[in-house]
């Protein structure tokens, strides 16, 4: 079967990556351990953080769960250096998943306009609900991904946002990580002190956002 630029498929495809995506994600299929037990044998080589940037912005592209990495990185390196190369892989994922959707969408633009979706995300995408998505504690990234690239969000806000989001998260969950070396306390501890303060700072720039609104809607 022929695959013309205009059709339907280059959708169905995003569709496709994004339900597995999001099944992997949920259901937490990938086994991280052992890509840990792996990034330990090579943890004094140059080149591992680069691996690991480059992994997690191939899976982020995919619409895989490159947040997975974070059980990888964090026990390897301090909170510092292990914050710089979750919010690098994060941020590269991004914007690599922004240009992949984009680029096989742009056939359709005309077509995807018409529909709801798209008006409603590119109307409640600005700076702050976008720094505020990225903070919210198992957040699927590349729904927002992929829906940034088909509806073509400004692109240095959409980065901007994402390496903040990205950058935050990473360290808060690193600073957890770090002190612990069992995952299974590492866990217990993320919920009882990252995952509240993130969605403390999730809904605070989501009420920014509302009192901005409010603010531009005000008659003057």
């Amino acid at each position: 079967m022929r695959l013309s630029p205009g059709g339907n498929w280059p959708v169905a495809l995003l569709a496709l990556l994004l339900a597995f995506g999001l099944g992997a994600h949920f259901l937490e299929w990938f086994e991280w351990r052992e890509t840990l037990a792996w990034a330990r044998g090579h943890a004094g080589q140059w080149w591992l953080p680069l691996a690991l940037v480059l992994l997690q912005t191939v899976l982020f592209m995919l619409a895989l769960p490159g947040s997975t990495l974070l059980w990888v990185v964090a026990p390897l390196y301090a909170p510092p250096a292990a914050t710089l190369i979750l919010t690098a892989g994060g941020a590269g994922g991004a914007l690599a998943a922004y240009w992949f959707a984009r680029r096989l969408t742009v056939a359709r633009q005309e077509r995807l306009r018409r529909h709801r979706a798209w008006r409603l995300l590119a109307s409640e995408s600005d700076f702050l609900t976008l720094c505020a998505l990225r903070l919210v504690p198992a957040f699927p990234h590349s729904v927002l991904n992929y829906g940034a690239g088909i509806v073509h969000l400004p692109l240095g806000r959409f980065i901007a946002a994402a390496a903040i989001g990205f950058g935050l998260k990473s360290f808060l969950y690193s600073s957890v990580i770090h002190r612990v070396l069992e995952a299974t306390d590492a866990r217990d501890l993320l919920r009882a002190e990252a995952v509240p303060l993130l969605f403390l700072l999730a809904l605070l720039l989501l009420g920014a956002h509302v009192l901005r609104q409010r603010r531009e809607r005000a008659p003057r």
